[in-house]
């Protein structure tokens, strides 16, 4: 509301810049306080922090001009939070099932059905809901659709890079977790850098044509991570494609934003806003759950097949027993540490043993991380192909500024 339409990539770029400051602090700090004071107080060290901004909101943001009672949308609530469940549920826990049954008669994929069907029921109670939890008149703007799409596509590609990548800077590289976060933070410095800048160029030649090379940008660098991941790279070996992944997604969260709310009414801004916030906390939880479930169904493929080939040079003995504790390490879910092997060996085993499994475990990462990372480069390109479609609309709209203006485009 405070900022008119063509000012506002560069306010949402100076947000951009917070939320990547915010970025680099994260994975710094959390590496610090897990590494000294333990994992528990990654959790409470947001108390002292959200206190700060509850008072500061309270004094510093203006205030919104009255309107009518909003009621609470009790139904919609349930029917998304119960079809998130089942979707994230079923994903995150499916290896571990080996996608078959649960509890009784009840599969993961009945649990996975579940879960579309309830949210394809929230959609159709939304639209006869009094107060939906999600206006879907919102969604008539092409453009906010459209944005929508990017930004859903730019969160996965964030999750569906640092999940893996943080798994491997620890596990295989052998990197302790403040390292591990100091490795990623020149991409954050560089999106707070670069983020400002983005959104001034995007209010002068058309967010369109930045995002869009935010994009490609952003889906380069994953797949220059995954190009550039080996058993042998040190943290410096990816400092380049971080560099240029920053600049990627400083060139698409702010000016995205800007565009998906260009065209939006007044009155509608505050559920607007709140829904593209709500599309990112979802596309989170989803994103982790897709890539943890990706990742650990290669993991469960490679750790085999590398230990297969592995315990040919063991007593007859040892082999099987081998084999079959690297299947259980796979299916039983994925182990983060410094060196960590992916599952355990017995008290006492010999030092060559111990080395030909740490060998199999760190092959077997790199082996499966390179596929899982295509998972974010392809969410990204389809964010790419959705700001194409935008810009097709812009090209179309160009006989006069005013109505582009009108448009939102």
């Amino acid at each position: 509301r405070i900022f008119p339409a063509e000012r506002r990539g560069a306010a949402f770029g100076v947000w951009g810049s917070v939320a990547a400051l915010a970025g680099l602090a994260g994975p710094t700090v959390g590496g610090l306080l897990v590494t000294w004071a333990g994992w528990r107080w990654i959790f409470f060290v947001n108390l002292p922090v959200g206190l700060v901004v509850v008072v500061a909101a309270a004094l510093l943001v203006p205030r919104g001009r009255a309107g009518g009672r909003q009621g609470f949308d009790l139904v919609g609530v349930g029917l998304v939070s119960a079809g998130l469940f089942c979707l994230v549920f079923g994903l995150v826990e499916g290896q571990r099932y080996e996608w078959g049954q649960v509890w009784g008669d009840l599969t993961i994929p009945e649990v996975l059905f579940a879960g579309a069907a309830l949210l394809a029921a929230f959609v159709a109670w939304e639209r006869v809901a009094p107060d939906p939890l999600v206006p879907l008149p919102l969604f008539a703007d092409r453009n906010y659709s459209l944005m929508n799409g990017v930004y859903a596509g730019a969160v996965f590609g964030i999750y569906g890079l640092t999940l893996p990548f943080t798994i491997y800077l620890q596990s295989v590289l052998g990197l302790s977790p403040l390292a591990a976060g100091l490795t990623v933070a020149p991409m954050a410095l560089t999106q707070a850098l670069a983020a400002p800048l983005a959104g001034r160029v995007a209010d002068r030649v058309g967010g369109h044509r930045v995002v869009l090379a935010g994009c490609l940008l952003f889906a380069g660098g994953i797949g220059g991570v995954a190009l550039l991941a080996r058993t042998s790279s040190t943290s410096l070996s990816f400092l380049p494609v971080l560099l240029a992944t920053g600049v990627g997604m400083a060139s698409l969260f702010a000016p995205a934003s800007a565009m998906a709310m260009r065209g939006v009414r007044p009155e509608m801004v505050g559920a607007a806003s709140g829904v593209l916030n709500t599309n990112r906390q979802v596309t989170a939880g989803i994103a982790v759950a897709v890539m943890s479930a990706v990742l650990q169904n290669r993991l469960a493929v490679a750790l085999h097949d590398r230990a297969v080939v592995a315990a040919a040079d063991l007593p007859s003995s040892v082999r099987q027993p081998f084999v079959e504790g690297f299947g259980r390490a796979g299916r039983s879910g994925l182990e983060v540490g410094a060196g960590q092997a992916g599952g355990t060996l017995p008290a006492g085993a010999p030092a060559d043993l111990v080395r030909l499994a740490h060998g199999v475990f760190v092959d077997g990462y790199v082996a499966a991380m390179r596929p899982t990372l295509a998972v974010p480069v392809v969410a990204l390109l389809l964010a790419a192909a959705c700001c194409a479609a935008a810009l097709r609309r812009e090209g179309r709209a160009q006989p006069g500024a005013e109505s582009v203006g009108r448009r939102g485009s």
